[in-house]
């Protein structure tokens, strides 16, 4: 209790102490416009111009770089207390300046408030830091809401709160206000290094460490040396001017440290790791402090470090440091991980597309609004860097708009896309040649006008083309098929004297071609029509190679049979765990793709019936589709179930043979009583999913068939051996001339079933006198082995 008193009271006052801080700093910014100008001192009295802020007054009175500043507010320069302290002129009323000719000239400044402030001015210096600081701001406060336990995230907080209020605090650096210049001096330094406490803390929870804690107590030292010699300076007037240049560029030299050692750390963890889990987090980490942190590094810290001029103002420089918020609030509330590495792949195509152009339109932009010669290329590097990242940034942008509202816009522009989804769904549930081929020509001929579809095979052995017609159009083909189809692959798009062809099969010298003629509006398939088509044939081709293997198999099968003149049990066996790999597939394939798309037109539907207001004719018949959606999804989930049934070998058989027979009795008309004992010894899932199928089938056929009234059904184990006994009270039947027809097919393939795993079924039953079935299984399957020799295993079931 008393912690979380003394939480709160931290919290306050640090809130307190932020409001105050950015209160002053504001009062600061709007009392006296920036003049925006930093001097280079060359002699013991002499001062030029080094370096003017575009949107200071300084550049609005036409000042220039290398203009001596001669007196200010009418004394002698180097008596000015900010020229000898800080080498500006922020605050003076007038300067006199002598420019390179020898004139001299007097140039008076704006001291009144805010409204002698230009817009550009108070857009550099307040409304943009501004609204940084309370996006920052606004992200600290839902973190401190939802992760106020996580150490991690208390540092990012101190993280997000230290970069808003240094970029805040940038305009009143620059007007040397002793707060502000202070806040740059001691708080970014510092940045660096609650990013790596903060790293720490978080890749701590994956049992890594990000950086040593000797290395922070060295950064720590020479980051307090620093701050201290600058407060120091800044507060007192005991040093002179030239140890500012000192600590202006051993400031520089640590932040630049600070941020050196940062991707050093991220480049080892994300070299040392990039083969494991942990790969992607620290390709984000790497990628999103160099974007943020390397524009301000290399142009602004880096100059200044050399002596040279910085290339861009800090205020756009800072505009990258965006990135962080939104990265890092990701990374500590997101238990998943954007694929950054297709990020980077996008990213690396879109700057190249981008680059050309911006170079272009940079210099055209320029070249327009320039009316001077002076610092060209400044203005062209700081109109290229926004034009390029905006190009970029506007490619990534158009991405997702095409992703969520061109289809809805320009939906024959995606007619293609939606093809090739519905041909994949469609191809998923066929099973023999005849349907595929139903199912391509329908496709075909629903998405293009062509003036005919038509399968053929051409057989190089026999030198035929089947079926074929006796036209010209029928004769040219034919003759460019034989002479040309070995020279094409399968899946392959070919170009026929009439039209296109499509190999979707091969098999030795005989390959199958889908035949498609010429478009009915005379005009050529486009290069979206070829592409489709090429995907389509791709498909169609995989699909077909399957379905042969298959039958091949199958034939295989029935040729063992037949040399042992009997159905072998392995035989059998292999073909029901063939049946239910494939139901297996067709279930998991119904509920990955027809079922949830059921479910997320439902949920669209649903939403428009809430957050819409609707008439009352209109909310009916949307009611009434949303009804109808919901039986289907039912539908699909009953199909689903019954194709596999969901933890079959976690329930165990008795409890399956439950399951179904609770789902059977909610739509038959007749009482079904189950009596069972506890299986004790282990079985596999094959055998539960026998006996499983079998059930499944018995009260199929009396619902379809018997007319029974009473099932009753016993499953328990008698001496070693499984038995199960089936009777109803329904018409029966003549088993003694019971064939295979399609009406006892379910009962045939019950004898297969039981047959397969070497047991023993018997069939009793007379006209009007009901159904009789007992089954007996040997001995435990799962310690057995078969008539081959091999494992009663599960194997084949995947």
């Amino acid at each position: 209790m008393k912690s979380t008193r003394l939480n709160k009271i931290i919290v306050i006052l640090f809130l307190f102490l932020v409001a105050a801080t950015v209160t002053y700093l504001t009062a600061v910014i709007l009392q006296t416009p920036s003049i925006g100008v930093v001097l280079d001192k060359q002699g013991p009295e002499l001062y030029v111009v080094d370096s003017i802020e575009p949107a200071g007054q300084g550049y609005m009175m036409k000042m220039h770089i290398g203009d001596r500043v001669v007196e200010v507010n009418g004394a002698p320069a180097h008596l000015y207390h900010y020229v000898t302290k800080y080498l500006s002129i922020e605050y003076a009323d007038n300067v006199l300046l002598e420019k390179a000719d020898g004139e001299q000239v007097f140039i008076e400044f704006s001291k009144l408030w805010s409204g002698e402030h230009s817009m550009p001015e108070l857009l550099v210096q307040l409304y943009i830091p501004g609204i940084s600081l309370i996006l920052f701001f606004a992200f600290s406060v839902f973190l401190y809401m939802k992760r106020r336990n996580d150490p991690a995230a208390i540092t990012l907080i101190l993280f997000f709160i230290s970069i808003g209020i240094s970029y805040f605090s940038s305009a009143a650096s620059l007007l040397r206000d002793p707060v502000g210049i202070s806040i740059i001096y001691v708080v970014i330094p510092n940045i660096p290094l609650l990013f790596m406490i903060f790293m720490n803390r978080y890749v701590k929870r994956f049992e890594v460490e990000f950086i040593s804690n000797k290395i922070l107590y060295v950064l720590f030292a020479i980051i307090s040396i620093n701050s201290l010699v600058s407060l120091f300076y800044i507060w007192t007037s005991v040093l002179t001017i030239e140890t500012f240049t000192y600590i202006k560029g051993t400031y520089s030299a640590v932040v630049f440290l600070g941020n050196l050692v940062c991707v050093y750390k991220l480049v080892e963890h994300f070299i040392k790791h990039r083969r494991t889990k942990l790969k992607s987090l620290f390709t984000i980490t790497l990628v999103s402090h160099l974007v943020a942190f390397t524009p301000f590094a290399s142009m602004n810290l880096l100059p200044q470090l050399i002596g040279a001029k910085q290339l861009l103002p800090p205020a756009f420089t800072a505009l990258f440091l965006f990135v962080l918020p939104a990265v890092y609030f990701y990374l500590t509330t997101s238990n998943q991980l954007f694929d950054i590495d297709f990020i980077l792949t996008r990213f690396k195509y879109y700057t190249a597309l981008a680059f050309i152009p911006a170079v272009i339109v940079a210099a055209a932009v320029t070249v327009a609004v320039l009316q001077e010669e002076r610092a060209v290329w400044h203005i062209w590097f700081l109109t290229f860097v926004f034009i390029y990242v905006g190009m970029t940034l506007f490619l990534y942008v158009k991405e997702q708009i095409d992703q969520r509202y061109r289809p809805k816009l320009f939906k024959a522009m995606y007619s293609y896309q939606d093809s090739l989804d519905r041909f994949s769904r469609s191809i998923a549930r066929v099973m023999n040649k005849s349907d595929l081929e139903t199912v391509l020509k329908g496709e075909i001929s629903a998405l293009l006008p062509v003036s005919k579809i038509q399968f053929v095979m051409v057989d190089l052995t026999e030198h035929t083309v089947t079926p074929i017609g006796d036209s010209l159009e029928d004769s040219v083909t034919k003759d460019f098929l034989l002479n040309t189809i070995d020279s094409f692959s399968l899946g392959e798009l070919i170009s026929l004297p009439y039209g296109l062809g499509l190999i979707i099969g091969r098999q030795r010298t005989r390959s199958h071609i889908l035949w498609i003629g010429a478009k009915t509006n005379h005009t050529r398939f486009n290069s979206d029509e070829i592409r489709w088509l090429k995907t389509i044939s791709n498909y169609a081709s995989i699909v077909f190679e399957n379905l042969f293997l298959i039958e091949g198999l199958i034939e295989d099968l029935e040729t063992e049979v037949r040399k042992e003149h009997t159905t072998s049990p392995w035989v059998l066996r292999l073909l029901f765990c063939l049946s239910e790999n494939e139901r297996r597939k067709l279930a998991a394939d119904l509920h990955d793709s027809a079922l949830q798309d059921q479910l997320l037109w439902y949920r669209k539907l649903e939403g428009v019936i809430m957050d819409y207001k609707l008439t009352r004719d209109l909310n009916v018949e949307l009611t009434d589709i949303k009804e109808g959606l919901l039986d289907v999804i039912h539908q699909i989930r009953e199909t689903c179930n019954e194709l596999r049934p969901p933890l079959l070998k976690e329930m165990g058989i008795v409890e399956a043979v439950e399951s179904i027979i609770e789902h059977t009795q909610m739509r038959v008309n007749f009482e079904v009583v189950f009596k069972a004992k506890p299986i004790t010894e282990p079985m596999h899932e094959e055998e539960i999913t026998a006996i499983y199928r079998i059930v499944q089938e018995l009260l199929r056929n009396a619902d379809k068939h018997s007319q029974a009234k009473v099932v009753m059904m016993e499953l328990e184990v008698r001496n070693g051996f499984i038995y199960f006994h089936y009777q109803d009270d329904g018409i029966g039947m003549d088993v003694e001339n019971m064939e295979e027809s399609f009406k006892h097919m379910g009962l045939s393939g019950i004898k297969e079933r039981v047959a397969s795993l070497e047991g023993e079924i018997t069939f009793y039953s007379e006209m009007g006198r009901g159904l009789d079935i007992t089954i007996l299984f040997p001995e435990m399957l799962s310690h057995k082995h078969s008539e081959r020799g091999i494992s009663r295993d599960s194997y084949l079931i995947s």
